[in-house]
């Protein structure tokens, strides 16, 4: 049975807010609550540790910027750009990602439980070593991306592409790939990371050239 996603808890009123940076160096140092970030657009700024709950992020840009060791619980994304960013080590709890472009973001280490991704690109993200548990992806890009030694739980994908995708020794047994496009992939030469894997008749030719064999 698939597992319910638990959705963002976030209040119909929020405060407006420009500027991120401002909060989280606010003298009471105090997690953010209760707040809309909207059409923000900073390169490599410094936000380490910042902790958000209860909000939303809409229509901003966070290029090459650090959040690592961030926290965000009841957070809503949409239509964000966090392209070369990194969430090193950063907790997620009930969050949405809607139509946001996550290019080369880094989420190593990123703990993730309650989370959905629709709509979004994470070409070249690297999410290696990130545990993810009750992550629904639907309709995101992943080529190139690396899911390497990740532990995951009810973890689902659908219409997502794996292009290139590099999945070395994050084991997918039950995995349901058969909405999606699989092509590529790098694993380890034991195969031990797409056994029992589901998939299509189609996307088998792909599992046989992994496993030099022919198929006529």
């Amino acid at each position: 049975m698939k597992t319910k996603i638990a959705s963002p808890r976030v209040p119909s009123q929020l405060v407006p807010v420009e500027d991120l940076q401002a909060l989280k160096d606010s003298p009471e140092d105090v997690r953010i609550t209760g707040v809309m970030l909207r059409e923000e657009c900073v390169t490599g700024q410094d936000y380490y540790g910042v902790d958000v709950e209860k909000s939303r992020f809409e229509k901003s840009k966070f290029i090459d910027c650090d959040f690592e060791k961030a926290s965000f619980v009841d957070v809503i994304f949409e239509n964000c750009d966090f392209s070369n960013s990194h969430f090193a080590k950063a907790y997620f709890s009930r969050c949405e990602f809607r139509n946001c472009k996550c290019l080369g973001t880094v989420f190593n280490e990123a703990v993730m439980k309650h989370v959905k991704i629709a709509g979004s690109t994470l070409k070249y993200a690297s999410l290696n070593d990130a545990k993810l548990e009750s992550v629904e992806m639907n309709d995101c890009d992943m080529s190139e991306s690396s899911i390497s030694e990740t532990i995951h739980k009810n973890w689902t994908a659908s219409k997502c592409l794996f292009v290139g995708t590099n999945f070395f020794h994050t084991k997918l047994k039950n995995f349901d790939f058969t909405s999606c496009e699989l092509a590529n992939i790098i694993i380890s030469d034991t195969l031990e990371e797409i056994r029992g894997i589901k998939i299509t008749a189609i996307q088998a030719l792909e599992a046989a050239r992994l496993l030099e064999m022919k198929v006529e």
